[in-house]
């Protein structure tokens, strides 16, 4: 008899608001890309609240919507703005491209569909938004004006019917994984495969997401059971993660958050920087610059040996590069000023120098890391912070 409540924390498990729930069932919630939170409705009703559940407005979906409920709901973001797209009781697909701008669309019907899709996701392709979903081992793609099968190139044709799909957060890439737990990656456009995998795991998972970074020519893709993560890409070898709570998985640009009820963790592909100095036995630039610095500070004569090695083939410049590029990619405050003062050595034995790209980093650095803190609870990635201002 009581009334369900609605709860906002910050990333960091914070309370920051909470209200009790007085509207109708909810299907779906969601996030806008201004970090308002989108409550859709089984009436097919939205409710846009701000971060501290204060009321900021409705729409509705449309007659259609109201009349056949909501089935299934995803919320999209596009150079546009933020979407919604709803299944109906009807099994019939509609659109919001925009929601500060609405013009509902109404895609084609699938024919043949007599159930809800086992999976589904929505495209977004030259300025058009599409909805790809799974009927059996056919995948229908529906546009503003008709319904089309699609074939994956290269997928073995006995791969068995379609359980799971996941677009990456650029939409440029897909992943679509069968019941056998034999998957496929390539272009969303669904004209190049990039790679087969198989997850060894036949029972089906309750997540599939993509785990990228931006201009990185490796891709793979997070399968998420109970309490295990498995991550899987173009070679034959998967990692496999046990957990110690159940999880919810949330891709962002550069990686994928993992949340549970007691922790917060980010699964990311290490940058090429910290691969190179931090790696076993490297003698790249950068980590021969971090070790004469250690070396330096300890009073030792192999700070010189370091140094002439780095001088000797002309890569002193690079090396502080390196480092300064290095820093911005850890999380750990003591480990960004090891780099620094590395960085800062460096550059004490260089003439021209500039200090531009040294200076920036230290500033960023600031912010990152006070906004980080758990009281403030937002745990940006140095990937993440520029597009903030696009």
């Amino acid at each position: 008899s009581a009334r369900p409540i609605l709860e906002i924390y910050s990333a960091s498990g914070l309370l920051l608001a909470s209200v009790p729930w007085k509207s109708g069932p909810l299907v779906h919630l969601g996030w806008t890309a201004g970090e308002d939170l989108l409550c859709i409705q089984e009436d097919g009703t939205v409710l846009i609240y701000n971060l501290f559940c204060e009321f900021k407005r409705h729409f509705s979906m449309g007659n259609e919507v109201l009349q056949n409920h909501v089935l299934e709901a995803k919320v999209f973001h596009t150079e546009y703005g933020t979407g919604v797209a709803i299944l109906t009781g009807a099994l019939r697909f509609s659109l919001a491209t925009n929601i500060d701008d609405l013009k509902l669309r109404r895609l084609p019907e699938v024919p043949g569909l007599q159930k809800a899709p086992p999976c589904w996701a929505v495209l977004c392709q030259d300025r058009v938004t599409m909805v790809l979903l799974a009927v059996g081992q056919d995948l229908f793609l529906l546009d503003n004006t008709s319904c089309s099968v699609v074939t994956p190139p290269g997928l073995s044709p006995s791969a068995g019917p379609y359980v799971h799909m996941a677009v990456s957060f650029n939409h440029r890439y897909l992943a679509l994984l069968t019941d056998s737990g034999h998957g496929w990656m390539g272009l969303a456009t669904l004209k190049e495969k990039f790679c087969e995998f198989n997850s060894t795991i036949r029972a089906p998972p309750k997540q599939m997401v993509w785990c990228t970074r931006p201009r990185s020519r490796h891709r793979a893709v997070v399968l998420a059971w109970d309490r295990q993560l498995m991550l899987l890409g173009n070679s034959s070898e998967c990692i496999q993660f046990v957990l110690d709570e159940d999880s919810y998985l949330v891709p962002e640009l550069d990686g994928v958050r993992i949340l549970s009820r007691s922790s917060h963790e980010f699964l990311h592909e290490i940058p090429a920087p910290s691969q190179e100095i931090f790696r076993i036995a490297s003698m790249a630039p950068g980590a021969l610059l971090l070790e004469a610095q250690k070396e330096y500070e300890k009073e030792s004569q192999k700070a010189d040996e370091y140094l002439r090695e780095i001088k000797d083939q002309q890569l002193l410049p690079e090396a502080v590069d390196e480092c300064i590029e290095a820093a911005g990619y850890e999380h750990e405050p003591d480990t960004q000023k090891s780099l620094l003062r590395a960085a800062s050595f460096g550059k004490c034995f260089l003439d021209k120098f500039p200090s531009e790209s040294f200076v920036r980093m230290c500033q960023d650095l600031r912010i990152l890391n006070a906004v980080r803190d758990y009281q403030i609870g937002i745990p940006l990635t140095f990937t993440q912070y520029p597009h903030l201002g696009q």
